[in-house]
């Protein structure tokens, strides 16, 4: 545990706070935390903002340096040794198998680095921060912090007017920032995905895991602090057997929208229902705990703990996400865009063609195989004209078959060519 520390607020489940090493709040910190909340940026975005100030205030309580006195330089710094940094987080790695490709899945393992999204991230909350600091203090005409420029390499900043979730821009000045490479979406071949489905230890598993395969929504969260949404987040009330229905949260701005079960879902359902989740209880979760936290609501790292292992067991690593791509992009394939974007719940049909339909692969393979037959063609033609000095059926005089009004534009480039002597 650092000398800094984030915790909830008791007053205000969704706010949190940080906490000195005498542990009294720091204030230049939980000030900026508590204008976040009034600005109604989600508990997600609270929690990470208090976990990366709480870090980077132990960092200069460690090194002697005083946050006042903040550079360029001093930021440069930090984020060296944060990149260096063994990655956070839940689930830890393993070693001997980070970076390795999973034959079943093509996903690789979890590397120990920090990856460029959690760097461009921290410098993300340096800068708001910092840009809090400067906007306070200029206003009120006080403090170390009037009318200084921003320390956080950065070419702008707060480019939306939304402090907590502008990022630093590439740029002259935001040579800090890391480059993340696009990778194309990973999803779950349709075999392996039954295989989890038919492996899962309980009924609640197997549903879950049909849902989110079937349906293609978000596995979501149900929090105490940061409220619910996705199918993790979903009550019984959401549930319609006679429209064949379930209702769920959306992600971010948390509007309820309703998508279609196909009828595999239903006996699992029932299953369920009847054997493992207790019909008195007084939580209105859906989907609860069996063992540890039993018939408290489901939380998200539970769930992932319970993929795990049956992913240990089959040999693949797999995400809940995953189960969403695989859906999506099988949708896209069949050429139904527009029907992947309402079923995803994407807001504009570009964000479900940027991620899935970069490249149609079906009519990328039918181009490069006519390609080559057209090519195979074409050599064929050009051996029998070497070989007998004669086309046929045809003249040819070009090496690939253009149509007729190319081809008179080139006879007669050809025709005004000047002759070389």
């Amino acid at each position: 545990m650092g000398a800094f520390t984030p915790i909830q607020s008791s007053q205000s489940p969704g706010l949190f706070l940080v906490m000195g090493p005498d542990g009294s709040e720091v204030t230049t910190i939980n000030e900026f935390l508590l204008h976040l909340a009034h600005l109604g940026r989600s508990a997600y975005t609270l929690r990470s903002y208090a976990q990366g100030l709480a870090h980077f205030f132990d960092w200069l309580h460690t090194t002697e340096r005083q946050v006042d006195e903040v550079t360029p330089q001093v930021i440069e710094a930090y984020i060296t040794a944060f990149s260096l940094q063994a990655k956070a987080g839940a689930c830890s790695v393993d070693p001997a198998k980070a970076g390795q490709i999973n034959l079943l899945t093509r996903k690789s393992a979890s590397r120990k680095e920090r990856q460029p999204r959690t760097i461009n991230h921290r410098l993300s909350v340096l800068a708001s921060f910092f840009a809090y600091r400067i906007q306070a203090d200029t206003a009120q005409e006080s403090g170390p912090w009037v009318n200084r420029s921003n320390p956080v390499p950065s070419p702008q900043q707060n480019v939306h007017g939304m402090p907590g979730r502008d990022i630093p821009r590439r740029g002259k000045r935001g040579e800090l920032r890391r480059r993340v490479p696009r990778h194309l979406p990973r999803h779950v071949d349709p075999p392996l995905a039954q295989q989890f489905i038919d492996t899962a230890h309980s009924w609640r598993d197997k549903a879950l895991l049909t849902l989110l395969y079937r349906a293609g929504q978000r596995i979501g969260d149900w929090s105490e602090y940061a409220g619910r949404h996705g199918i993790l987040g979903m009550t019984l009330a959401d549930v319609d057997e006679q429209a064949h229905t379930i209702t769920v949260l959306l992600k971010g701005a948390r509007d309820e929208y309703r998508v279609p079960v196909t009828e595999d879902f239903w006996p699992l359902y029932h299953h369920y229902l009847s054997a493992e989740r207790p019909a008195d209880l007084a939580t209105p979760a859906l989907w609860i705990g069996l063992r540890k936290g039993k018939g408290a609501p489901l939380t998200y790292a539970s769930f992932e703990s319970a993929l795990r292992y049956v992913g240990r067991k089959l040999g693949a690593n797999v995400n809940a996400h995953m189960f969403r791509h695989t859906l999506a992009q099988a949708l896209v394939d069949q050429g139904q865009l527009k029907v992947a974007q309402d079923l995803l719940g994407h807001q504009h049909l570009e964000t479900t063609a940027d991620v899935y339909a970069s490249t149609d692969h079906r009519a990328l393979a039918e181009a490069l195989s006519a390609t080559k037959s057209q090519f195979d063609q074409e050599v064929v033609q050009q051996n029998r004209v070497r070989r007998t000095g004669r086309a046929s059926p045809h003249e040819v005089r070009y090496v690939f078959s253009y149509d007729d009004l190319t081809l008179q534009e080139l006879d007669q480039a050809a025709s005004s060519r000047p002759e070389h002597p």
